[in-house]
C-alpha cells in the first residue's frame, strides 16, 4: 500500500514537471530570449490599433521558429531550428511618419536540446 502511493506521488511529479516544460516562454520586448528547439515561444500583441495588421507568419521569425497559432492578441511559435532570429512588429502609420520609430522588436536565439 506504501509502495503504491509513492508510486502515484512520484508519477503526479513527473506528470507535473513535463506539463510546466509545455508552459510557453514569453518573447520579450527590445530583449533576447533563448528557446531549446522544441520549445514554444508566445509573442503577446499589443492592443493598440496601429499593429493590429501583425501577420506574425515565420518569414518574419526567420528560418528557426514556425507559426502555430495566432489570435488576435498572440502569436504562438516552435522552434524548429538552432540559430538567431528576430521578430519586427511594424507599425500601420500614415505615410511620411516613422515607421523605425514605433516598430517593435523581439529578439531570441534557438539552440539545440541540453
Amino acid at each position: 500500500m506504501r509502495a503504491c502511493i509513492l508510486l502515484l506521488a512520484f508519477g503526479s511529479m513527473i506528470s507535473g514537471d513535463a506539463w510546466g516544460a509545455d508552459q510557453p516562454t514569453p518573447l520579450a520586448l527590445e530583449g533576447r530570449v533563448t528557446l531549446y528547439v522544441g520549445q514554444l515561444a508566445i509573442l503577446q500583441i499589443p492592443a493598440d490599433r496601429r499593429y493590429s495588421h501583425f501577420d506574425g507568419s515565420a518569414g518574419e521569425a526567420g528560418n528557426v521558429l514556425m507559426l502555430v497559432r495566432r489570435s488576435r492578441r498572440t502569436a504562438l511559435y516552435h522552434a524548429v531550428r538552432p540559430g538567431p532570429g528576430t521578430i519586427v512588429m511594424g507599425p500601420d502609420v500614415p505615410k511620411g511618419e516613422c515607421v523605425s520609430c514605433v516598430a517593435r522588436h523581439y529578439f531570441f536565439d534557438v539552440v539545440a536540446q541540453k
